[in-house]
């Protein structure tokens, strides 16, 4: 999804300025991870829950279209703030101290800010351009999947409250209420940025009502876009097997004869009609034009469309929260291998050693350290959380 060395620095984050940098953190569980080579026994609820997570194409299928690959980058991006929603979701009540209050509400900033631009971007730009390169008109590639519905999971599903206080329906169309989500991530902006301001105004059961709300609307939409994505594998076949516009037949070449007696008085420096007789003449009928596959498009746009994003983030608050988010357990377990995103070794001791330790204190409560190994969160499950 992004690409570290493209990324430029947008200037320091608003809720960071002034801030001392805490100490840096490190993983209690890392020695855990590494003895039972990538498995963990959590004794904790941990970020696949209580809204869940999504399963990569890459899971059960080999993603050699380009449309299957692009389904298959937009479900760990989609999984990302999937894991920062719950994350900040459990942890919100046993938030307690000021200065736990103020790193933990500037990453809910940070995570709502991302998840903002990111569908304004997603919507905007990179769903119009697919619709372009698949000659569909606006809102084209979204109308297909209107018929599908998302199945809920558990007790209510992700329709539900994040107590499994769901609806029993369990089913939400494709689509429906999908324009109020910049608007409820904006509330949570406006209040972790008061809360942010002010440590002692912290409400754990505000927050996480303002979470659970745009659950209810985000999580659907996550979900249901991955399918939506897939289809384009089926147009791409459709519009590619599609045979070429005939070419327009060229104009017949007068014949040798039709020029010996034609009306026009022949030039100096015209060949006489004696010698173009004896020349047979071939004209070569023209090339039709020429034009890349579909797919090959959609590869192109996803492309353009990621760098342009990833060169947008601030690498010293999104970048460090994106590689926390990532779980190569879960992410890692391709079908054709990788982990997202596939980051080089040296990238990551970028993210670890220049720039997270600007807000490291805000990077304790995300689920991941910077490799992508689950860790248990130390603000989950102390005592009965923070009373209001």
């Amino acid at each position: 999804m992004m690409t570290l060395s493209q990324t430029i620095t947008m200037g320091t984050h608003p809720l960071g300025t002034g801030r001392p940098s805490p100490a840096r953190i490190t993983s209690t569980l890392d020695s855990r991870l590494l003895a039972g080579k990538g498995k963990i026994a959590a004794s904790k609820q941990w970020a696949d829950e209580p809204w869940p997570l999504i399963e990569p194409p890459s899971r059960t299928r080999r993603t050699g279209h380009p449309a299957q690959h692009i389904a298959n980058e937009v479900a760990h991006t989609h999984n990302a703030m999937l894991r920062g929603l719950n994350a900040l979701y459990l942890q919100a009540p046993y938030i307690r101290s000021p200065a736990d209050v103020a790193d933990f509400c500037f990453l809910a900033h940070v995570w709502a800010a991302w998840v903002r631009d990111y569908h304004s971007h997603k919507e905007g730009v990179m769903i119009p351009k697919f619709e372009d390169a698949l000659g569909l008109e606006r809102g084209g590639l979204r109308r297909p999947a209107l018929a599908c519905t998302a199945e809920g999971e558990g007790e209510g599903g992700w329709m539900g409250d994040g107590n499994g206080n769901g609806d029993g329906k369990g089913k939400e169309k494709v689509g429906e209420g999908e324009g109020n989500i910049p608007a409820l991530l904006q509330s949570i902006l406006d209040h972790t940025a008061a809360t942010h301001a002010d440590p002692s105004s912290y409400s754990p059961s505000t927050l996480q009502s303002l979470l659970s709300t745009l659950a209810s609307t985000l999580v659907p939409h996550l979900h249901n876009q991955i399918p939506l994505l897939q289809q384009m594998q089926n147009l791409c076949l459709t519009l590619d097997s599609l045979p070429p516009s005939p070419s327009p037949s060229p104009s017949p070449s007068p014949s040798p004869s039709s020029s010996a007696t034609t009306t026009q008085p022949p030039s100096r420096r015209s060949t006489p009609a004696s010698s173009l007789s004896s020349r047979p003449q071939t004209l070569s009928p023209p090339k039709p034009p020429t034009s890349p596959a579909i797919s090959t498009l959609l590869t192109k746009t996803h492309l353009t469309a990621t760098t342009t994003f990833s060169a947008s983030l601030d690498p010293f608050t999104s970048l460090p929260m994106i590689v926390r988010l990532r779980d190569i357990t879960y992410d890692g377990r391709t079908h054709d291998g990788g982990v997202w995103p596939r980051l080089s070794v040296p990238a990551l001791h970028a993210v670890a050693d220049r720039l997270s330790p600007k807000h490291a204190g805000s990077w304790r409560f995300l689920p991941c350290d910077v490799w992508g190994r689950p860790r248990e969160s130390e603000f989950i499950g102390e005592g009965e959380g923070r009373s209001e």
